[in-house]
């Protein structure tokens, strides 16, 4: 065998070794990265939404494939009865790239609760405004079953001065949400109702 066979034969055991061991480390790691990621990244806009603490709700946790992602819903009871909904949408179009944002929906009033920032590449003092209360604010008691829009739209979101794409982007996520509410709502409650069994 040339050296330069020999080589090459050494070189692809080496990357189809590394390859293997670096997706054994993924699979068994990735729980362990979802966790910390529920807990840290989505964890304070889930506190927020409910008025708890995150580790209260992240247990509360199922996940709905659709054709075009998987989306972490997140739940709460009052008694028996499922009463409210974190639901994690991507909002096309911000400024600084797509924003990540959760929201709230009170199923017992058809009513969104509020949306929090989950992640975000805006510029600050601009689209980062998103975070401001008095910007999140305007989405507490919408109703689910109409589409959001701003005020220069002819809806009632007031957007961020200077920073429309933004505005637009956290917009266009919660009428992602509230589609995939209207397409999944008894997907999401069949979910909960078999996690439950498990458990």
């Amino acid at each position: 065998m040339s050296e330069i066979v020999r080589m090459v034969v050494v070189l692809s055991l080496i990357a189809g070794i590394c390859s293997a061991v670096l997706t054994m480390a993924n699979q068994g790691l990735g729980p362990r990265i979802e966790q910390q990621t529920d807990l840290y990244v989505r964890g304070p806009a889930l506190e927020r939404l409910f008025n708890k603490p995150a580790t209260e709700v992240l247990p509360n946790k199922v996940t709905i494939e659709t054709d075009e992602a998987t989306i972490p819903v997140f739940f709460s009871r009052d008694g028996e009865t499922i009463s409210t909904l974190a639901i994690e949408a991507i909002g096309a179009g911000g400024y600084g790239g797509d924003l990540k944002l959760m929201v709230g929906i009170d199923l017992t009033t058809g009513r969104q609760i509020g949306i929090e920032v989950v992640q975000h590449s805006e510029t600050p003092g601009l689209g980062a405004r998103i975070e401001e209360v008095t910007f999140r604010r305007q989405w507490q008691d919408l109703p689910t079953d109409a589409p959001v829009a701003l005020a220069s739209d002819g809806g009632n979101i007031d957007g961020i001065s200077g920073a429309t794409s933004t505005s637009r982007a956290a917009v266009s996520g919660t009428n992602t949400v509230l589609t995939f509410l209207r397409n999944h709502n008894d997907d999401i409650l069949q979910q909960i109702a078999q996690r439950e069994e498990q458990i």
